[in-house]
């Protein structure tokens, strides 16, 4: 009996927990549209603190802490203003003595073709027996890819331009 009870008290709890709910739900939809606003939120006046930005000068550091290398600053050079012509001085040309040309030979090349793909280009070079894929405009060990061409290639190196084709079997 006293199970019974209980279990009619529960369902009466829990109809009402769902009809406050469903009430609740079915009241926005055809309730009132207007809306009160209230006084109080209309003449309260909305105040935002200002934060204020503190300035400060920052000093030059004059060593480089990773380094730990002094600075040493160098003062700034004032060039004179002179109204005057300036005076010369008769200059004897030196002897010129012709600057001794270094030739590096070129490294031993070999052309193989290039490898296409959607937006790139690789160009495969053997460069002293070492296979190396260059975009254009690279540079390895001082020789630079300047053009490509189906069966040969374009590079320059010291200056010097030179077109390699390709390696026949």
């Amino acid at each position: 009996m006293a199970k019974k009870k209980i279990n009619i008290i529960l369902i009466i709890v829990v109809l009402g927990l769902w009809g406050t709910v469903g009430f609740r739900t079915i009241n926005r939809y055809f309730g009132n549209d207007a809306v009160n606003l209230s006084s109080q939120a209309q003449n309260r006046e909305i105040s935002l603190k200002k934060i204020n930005k503190d300035t400060f000068e920052l000093k030059k550091i004059g060593r480089d802490p990773f380094l730990n290398k002094q600075f040493v600053e160098k003062p700034a050079f004032v060039a004179s203003v002179s109204y005057h012509a300036p005076i010369r001085k008769a200059i004897k040309p030196s002897p010129t003595v012709p600057k001794p040309k270094f030739d590096v030979p070129w490294p031993q090349l070999q052309y193989f073709g290039y490898i296409k793909s959607n937006n790139l280009e690789l160009v495969l070079l053997k460069i002293d027996s070492k296979l190396h894929k260059l975009k254009l405009n690279d540079e390895v060990n001082g020789l630079i890819v300047k053009k490509k061409y189906k069966d040969s290639l374009e590079v320059v190196f010291n200056s010097q331009s030179r077109i390699i084709h390709t390696k026949k079997n």
